[in-house]
């Protein structure tokens, strides 16, 4: 009788030591969670960072270069908004912005796939240019007024006007996979490019 009751009283010990040890792996584990969600959170929050040594301004998606993160539409025009806006009076005039690179903002990717495709003969010019002719080709889609209204947008009702869109180092892919139209094959559209806006103050 005596030996029974000392083991069930071991047994009731010992799942109560593995009870507790579960609780602090669980609340161990929530804490690693909450701090890498807390983390990611960070690394996504887009910021505007200012060169005034050359009078220009980067588009930076992520506080580090670690994570991989995208920007919609809306954030954007919100982030450039709120820039502009807190900007001083006096502060030192900014003349191009850089965005960096394009896939960094599914719409504009999109964007310029769909412009490409748009054109009368494009598949068909594709096929036919060699490599050098690609960009020429592409210069088109990324000079779209439509795409440059969209990037402009933030800007209205600022001390800023957008002159115009540079881009350099062309990339190209399968329209399927980056335009808006599925089932388009394997027709090589331009998806990815460095941008820069190039800006001038309102007089």
């Amino acid at each position: 009788m005596g030996t029974d009751l000392r083991r069930s009283r071991h047994t009731s010990s010992a799942r109560r030591v593995r009870q507790g040890q579960q609780l602090v792996i669980a609340r161990f584990l929530v804490s690693i969670g909450l701090a890498v969600g807390q983390g990611l959170a960070l690394a996504c929050s887009p910021f505007i960072e200012e060169h005034l040594t050359w009078s220009s301004a980067s588009f930076r998606p992520h506080t580090t270069a670690f994570e991989h993160c995208t920007v919609d539409e809306s954030t954007y025009g919100q982030v450039v908004a709120a820039w502009l806006q807190n900007r001083p009076s006096g502060a030192t005039r900014i003349t191009s912005l850089a965005l960096g690179r394009a896939v960094a903002f599914p719409w504009l990717s999109q964007h310029i796939a769909d412009s490409a495709l748009a054109q009368p003969e494009w598949a068909a010019q594709m096929a036919r240019a060699k490599p050098g002719e690609r960009e020429k080709l592409a210069a088109k889609a990324l000079l779209d007024p439509a795409l440059l209204r969209r990037l402009a947008a933030p800007f209205d009702g600022t001390q800023y006007v957008v002159l115009r869109m540079s881009y350099e180092k062309v990339l190209f892919g399968p329209a399927d996979k980056y335009s808006s139209k599925r089932g388009a094959g394997a027709i090589l559209v331009p998806f990815d490019a460095q941008l820069w806006l190039q800006l001038s103050p309102k007089n």
